[in-house]
């Protein structure tokens, strides 16, 4: 029986949509691109379904969220109902929100023995000179919580200047996380793309001149390199803690030599890793989907 699978996105031009959608031609599965937006959440008290447009979805056999920041929460109500009507979601609905929101996801992985940047989450000034003694001398990362693609992310070299940010974003309803700048890996980090319990795909991302961020949107250069088991380990562990089958997990070397995860994406983009390394991540995550859809569904 052919497998039904959704992709939830609200843009199905965007390339890994589009890469998705070659691959399940070319394996010939049935794949359609839902927009979370357009969907309605129907609860009448013995049971759900969802409303596209004026019709009643049909269950899949697995969903892929493809969830974006600026619909984080409505985007979440959708993966819910849709966990509940189809036979897998990858990812979850709880592993999504774990892993967007910056600060809960340091404190899900430090719980469970994972090495992070020292982190002090901050409200105001007030006691910086206190939370500069937890993460270390300046310069720091200053980090608003629910940024993506380095936006958000900022570097300080003095505490006048850690202070006057943190105030200022203060104002403009933000809280602060104060992190630990990694000299040791200042100005490149790994991206390490996770389908199932391997990595299938990695990247060394090396910011460009006079910019301390990595991220291919502010201009980072990708390259292709065998990544070190021990990061391997260390970013399957991380995106499996949070529970997430698919992830994107940057990675840095700690000031001792070790890795240092930085941050989990739920929702990795992969134009600039298949463009650096020529891997077929979206056949991989394909793969993957239609090994999940021939499983029953959890209980």
């Amino acid at each position: 029986m052919t497998q039904r699978i959704a992709i939830l996105s609200r843009n199905s031009s965007l390339h890994s949509v589009k890469r998705f959608m070659e691959e399940a031609s070319s394996k010939k599965v049935a794949c359609d691109v839902i927009s979370p937006l357009d969907c309605q959440l129907v609860i009448d008290g013995e049971k759900s379904h969802i409303l596209h447009g004026s019709q009643i979805l049909e269950p899949y056999d697995v969903v892929l969220p493809r969830i974006g920041t600026s619909i984080t929460a409505y985007g979440l109500a959708v993966v819910k109902h849709f966990e509940s009507l189809s036979r897998h979601v990858v990812n979850h609905s709880q592993a999504i929100a774990q892993s967007r929101d910056k600060l809960r996801c340091l404190q899900v992985l430090t719980d469970a023995g994972v090495k992070v940047p020292r982190t002090v989450l901050v409200r105001n000034s007030r006691n910086l000179n206190a939370a500069l003694q937890a993460v270390g001398q300046p310069p720091v990362i200053l980090k608003i919580l629910q940024g993506t693609q380095g936006v958000g992310v900022m570097l300080a070299h003095t505490p006048v200047a850690i202070g006057s940010v943190i105030d200022t974003l203060r104002g403009l309803g933000q809280d602060v996380l104060v992190q630990q700048f990694l000299v040791k890996g200042a100005g490149k980090d790994y991206r390490a793309f996770v389908v199932g319990d391997e990595v299938v795909a990695a990247m060394e991302r090396v910011a460009p001149e006079g910019e301390f961020r990595s991220n291919i949107h502010r201009g980072g250069e990708g390259r292709a390199l065998s990544l070190p088991q021990e990061f391997q380990k260390a970013a399957v562990r991380a995106a499996q803690i949070l529970g997430l089958q698919i992830a994107g997990v940057d990675l840095m070397w700690g000031d001792q030599g070790e890795p240092v995860v930085i941050e989990v994406n739920s929702s990795p983009g992969f134009q600039g890793i298949e463009k650096a390394t020529g891997a077929n991540i979206a056949g991989f995550v394909l793969d993957h989907l239609i090994k999940q859809a021939k499983k029953p569904k959890p209980r």
